[in-house]
């Protein structure tokens, strides 16, 4: 009996060992995929947000959507802000790895990807990324 609940626990740590390995590895590959875009059609020139939201995303609507609308806001109208819906931008969707909601990218002015926030991303955090691609 105690040996059939050892070989138990082993397994089941195999597994959740297995499962944060694949967690980890698929994370890595994402962020190294963006990481090395570049995108000069979206950014038209200018440092530009690009905000995939959803229809039901309350986050988006009510979080993410304020905190993007005050930095513009505090750009002077430098920044280029481009919502897209995730349920219509399936190839943006794909191109940018975007799992969850709400995810903004941040484009240099020549297209370079300068970060990705999957999740809600404060206006502090969004101004640092878009200082760091000026």
């Amino acid at each position: 009996m105690i040996e059939r609940a050892g070989l138990l626990v082993g397994l089941l740590l195999a597994l959740v060992a297995l499962y944060v390995g694949v967690q980890v590895w698929a994370a890595q590959r994402r962020r190294r995929r963006v990481n090395v875009m570049t995108e000069p059609g979206l950014s038209e020139g200018r440092r530009t947000v690009l905000f995939f939201t959803g229809e039901y995303c309350t986050v988006c609507h009510y979080r993410q959507r304020p905190a993007i609308e005050a930095l513009q806001g505090e750009m002077n109208g430098t920044l280029r802000v481009v919502e897209l819906d995730a349920a219509r931008e399936t190839a943006l969707v794909k191109r940018f790895g975007v799992l969850s909601l709400p995810t903004t990218v941040i484009l240099a002015a020549d297209g370079t990807v300068g970060a990705v926030n999957y999740g809600f991303a404060p206006r502090d955090q969004l101004r640092a990324q878009v200082a760091s691609v000026a």
